[in-house]
């Protein structure tokens, strides 16, 4: 680093929401010197997000944090569509598994953030400040200097990097003077938080009303969401009226009607992506980078992608020895896939929120026939429709096989003591190198990490093969019994890949010819 000053930490956090704590637990996992900073004496207080998906998850397994998180999620749950006469249409029910995790769990961020603080306090070299302001910062001699204020009055906080997590109205971003681009919608939307359910469905239901379009959306430990679209003459008091909304209520499911009300309010929505992600030593993350429509509830989602991305960066520029250039591929790697979810939810919402009953037959005809096709049904059920968490440019190497750099599967894999666990386990915090098992692989496999990075090694044995001698200390092995690696490898024709701590390969091909091609 060029800094010569004397800094607090390496990592200064702004902002203790799922983001930003997030965050707090790769680094405080990559050893990294953080301070986190909140303006507020706590964390959030009261329901907000209610989906996380599996690659979400894949990054609490990541930090640690996987079996603490789960206790308070609903996994794997579906969503049921109802058509403009309130009969059933459509559902969409994933299966798949490919990252480890059920594609949709629904949770809840109160309890969601109570555990990652818990996790971060893991950490002696992680400190979370709570009322503690940002006021003001500024780059000198290659240190941020900012200005925070506690109830003890103004002090001075300095650090190398400093990550923006806190939120849409980013304060971060406006002091950095970066403008958001997208748009804001007039549609209005009606949020109604409850507990104490006694219907045990744990899919969402989705009321394609053009009348009120609604959304049902049952969570852990029987809490419970309703969401109402407001038409353009109805205000707020209008909306928050607690008779008329539960009269709503009693329409969709009348077991809810007269549940615990836990809170009630109106919001907007976003479509909107911030011009920059980055000015000198300051980033942005989550909700202060992008803004997303609620429907496809990918909004803090993406957010956790931009920490799990950006914090082994950080990790490899300040531990591992990496040069600075390497922070320049975060935004170019984050900025499509979360734009891409965007305007997936964009679609969906427009399918949510028909303006008349024509509008809807004419979507939800389409829809029917649509499914009358095996793969449309199966695209749709499986939710394949969905972005896949590619990237386009960035610390990756292109082949002529593999042109994008993408998420590495996590099958269940067995271990020579025929235990069985799921593949990132093996991988360890760090980069790992994982190819079939051969003298070469062993020889040169260790040798392929970038940078200082620690490495774990992974030899695999073929799915029809078995394991019949030992293996160096450092080599780990495993077989995965359904053959999701063997197809990914072969798919791509490499015998090894070079895969990194957010678990994108970096680098793959042909170990025997010594290349990457």
């Amino acid at each position: 680093m060029t800094g010569t000053r004397q800094t607090d930490a390496d990592v200064l956090i702004v902002g203790a929401g799922p983001v930003g704590l997030t965050l707090a637990n790769l680094l405080g996992t990559y050893g990294v010197s953080t301070v986190v900073i909140e303006r507020n004496p706590g964390t959030v207080g009261e329901p907000r997000a209610v989906s996380i998906d599996d690659e979400s998850l894949r990054t609490m397994q990541a930090v640690g944090l996987d079996d603490a998180v789960l206790k308070d999620v609903v996994q794997a749950y579906g969503v049921q569509y109802f058509s403009w006469r309130g009969e059933p249409l459509a559902q969409i029910l994933p299966t798949r598994q490919e990252f480890g995790f059920p594609k949709r769990n629904a949770f809840r961020q109160v309890l969601f953030e109570r555990t990652l603080r818990t996790g971060a306090e893991r950490f002696a070299n992680v400190r979370m400040l709570f009322e503690h302001e940002l006021l003001s910062f500024e780059e000198r001699d290659g240190v941020a200097l900012c200005q925070v204020r506690n109830p003890e009055g103004v002090t001075e906080l300095r650090a190398k990097w400093m990550v923006g997590c806190d939120g849409g109205r980013s304060p971060v971003r406006e002091a950095c003077g970066i403008a958001m681009a997208g748009n804001t919608f007039p549609q209005r939307w009606l949020i109604v938080d409850l507990d104490g359910r006694t219907t045990p469905l744990r899919h969402t239901q989705t009321f394609c009303d053009p009348v009120r379009p609604a959304i049902r959306l049952p969570g852990p430990h029987a809490t419970l969401r309703y969401e109402f679209m407001l038409r353009p003459h109805e205000d707020e008091a209008f909306a928050l009226d607690e008779n008329r909304f539960r009269g709503w209520i009693a329409d969709r499911n009348p077991a809810d009607r007269d549940l615990h009300l836990v809170r009630k309010v109106v919001y907007t929505f976003h479509a909107r992506v911030a011009e920059r992600w980055r000015k000198s030593r300051v980033f942005l993350a989550g909700d202060a980078a992008h803004l997303s429509p609620p429907f496809a509830g990918q909004g803090l989602n993406s957010g956790i992608r931009d920490a799990f991305n950006l914090g082994w960066k950080l990790a490899s520029v300040l531990k591992w020895g990496a040069p600075d250039a390497l922070l320049d591929s975060y935004e170019p790697e984050r900025r499509p896939h979360a734009a891409a979810l965007i305007q997936m939810s964009l679609r969906i919402g427009v399918f949510m929120q028909p303006k008349s009953r024509l509008h809807a037959m004419l979507m939800q005809t389409a829809l029917k026939l649509a499914c009358l096709i095996p793969s449309a049904r199966d695209y749709i059920l499986q939710l394949k429709f969905k972005p896949k968490p590619y990237l386009y440019e960035g610390f990756f190497e292109r082949t002529a096989n593999a042109p994008h750099s993408e998420m590495l599967p996590q099958p269940l894999v067995e271990c020579p003591d025929r235990t069985t666990c799921r593949l990132d386990a093996l991988l360890g915090e760090g980069f790992a190198v994982i190819g079939w098992d051969t003298p070469e692989f062993r020889k040169r496999a260790a040798s392929l990490t970038p940078f200082n990075a620690p490495i774990r090694v992974v030899a695999l044995t073929r799915t029809h093969e078995d394991f019949i001698d030992a293996a160096p200390e450092h080599i780990l092995r495993a077989r995965d019994p359904g053959g999701t690696l063997d197809a990914f490898l072969k798919d791509r024709n490499a015998e090894a890949i070079v895969v990194r701590p957010d678990r994108f390969w970096s680098r793959m091909g042909k170990l025997l010819q010594g290349n990457t091609a």
